[in-house]
């Protein structure tokens, strides 16, 4: 009888020691396929965003190339012969470089429109608009919806500042160059939202005569 409960002992030491062994196979199945799974979820991600990196790189490389191209057709244009200016250019171009820029004597033939002084023929070209019947101010000048320009004036001042920001922030990503100069844009001239002939939508006429001769007055304080 002794013998037989010795042997139900061990018995039951053998089973226990396999159940331990099947126990410590299954857990470390189990760690093995977590760690197969989460190899595989670490792979998956770094493809994903390789995709997207190279997705980015694509797309910058496209604006590149397609900026390149843009300024090599400008390149070429501009060294083609420049075409005959009008007599009406030619008129204008005269008038603005009399005196060596200066258009004072002019504009003093004129004794009701006030005094201006301007030198350089960007100058004497705007200073001689505000002595035409208009004021050098029409009413197609005035904007009621400079917002519809905004998307093509950025898209060009983008495309001119891009390359100039490399030159001046080399060690700068594309997006923080990018960044940069959408500040720029905010508080630039070449912004449409900017422009001191921008009006509400539903002005009225009389509304737009002020704004003409608002902007008018304006800008012949410059000159004088």
């Amino acid at each position: 009888m002794a013998k037989k409960g010795g042997e139900n002992t061990k018995k039951a030491a053998g089973n226990a020691k396999k159940a331990e062994n099947a126990n410590k196979k299954k857990q470390a199945q189990e760690a093995l396929l977590e760690s197969q799974e989460a190899a595989e979820w670490d792979q998956g991600s770094k493809k994903a965003n390789k995709k997207k990196e190279d997705d980015k790189f694509k797309k910058e490389e496209a604006a590149r190339k397609k900026a390149e191209r843009e300024a090599l057709l400008k390149a070429e244009e501009a060294s083609l012969p420049a075409k005959p200016l009008s007599a009406k250019q030619r008129g204008a171009a005269k008038v603005a470089s009399r005196r060596t820029g200066k258009i004072d004597d002019f504009l003093n033939d004129n004794k009701d429109t006030p005094e201006l002084s301007a030198s350089g023929i960007d100058d004497a070209l705007s200073a001689l608009a505000l002595t035409g019947r208009d004021g050098g101010v029409q009413s197609k000048d005035i904007d009621k919806h400079p917002e519809r320009r905004v998307k093509a004036a950025y898209a060009a001042f983008e495309e001119r500042r891009l390359p100039e920001m490399r030159k001046e922030e080399p060690g700068l990503r594309l997006q923080q160059m990018k960044n940069l100069i959408f500040k720029e844009f905010q508080k630039s001239p070449e912004n449409p939202m900017n422009q001191d002939t921008n009006i509400r939508y539903n002005a009225t006429k009389d509304e737009i005569d002020q704004l003409k001769t608002e902007v008018k007055t304006k800008r012949e304080k410059k000159f004088t």
